[in-house]
């Protein structure tokens, strides 16, 4: 996947705070919990901004790096947090459940990653603490996306969520998080 390596013109990330709270972290510099908000977020957004962590000045959600992602992408309007992953595709981390699913654009946004051949995933997240769950779509949802059946995307994006949130989470080792 083609993905720019700085964000969309214009585009900050104002008060979304999501990739704060929903990331896991694992670096020397910090560890933090997936589902649990970064020491340093506060109401305004990353309270040591000019000085964080490179891990976090490396990261640059979908939305601000996607132009054709708009306004309603950004992660704490839409309840997705989407993450292009270069050579491995794109992972759309569902915050939202079904409502995310059923927005107007997402289902439509999947199918066309598909068909122009990026390795497509959804994540959904477990419990605090936890690593989210996450479902290749590709293969699922090649023959509806052959068939630009968007009511069948749909059905089988929301067939996947359930299944996804049915997983065993797998923990993130607390004794090496900060603050615990």
């Amino acid at each position: 996947m083609d993905v720019p390596d700085d964000p969309v013109p214009g585009r900050d990330c104002g008060g979304c705070t999501v990739c704060c709270v929903a990331l896991p972290i694992e670096t020397a510099e910090l560890r933090k919990l997936p589902g649990v908000a970064c020491r340093h977020c506060g109401p305004k957004g990353c309270a040591i901004y000019e000085t964080r962590y490179p891990v976090c000045r490396s990261y640059i959600c979908g939305w601000r790096q996607l132009p054709e992602l708009d306004d309603a992408w950004r992660p704490d309007r839409s309840g997705v947090l989407v993450s292009p992953m270069d050579a491995e595709g794109i992972e759309f981390l569902v915050l939202a459940g079904e409502r995310a699913i059923r927005r107007d654009g997402f289902a439509q946004y999947v199918a066309t990653c598909i068909v122009n051949g990026i390795a497509t995933y959804l994540a959904v997240p477990g419990p605090i603490g936890h690593y989210p769950a996450r479902v290749f779509l590709n293969d699922r949802l090649a023959l509806a996306v052959a068939q630009r059946d968007l009511a069948a995307i749909r059905a089988l994006l929301l067939s996947v969520l359930a299944s996804a949130a049915k997983h065993t989470f797998r923990p993130m080792d607390r004794r090496d998080e900060d603050g615990l």
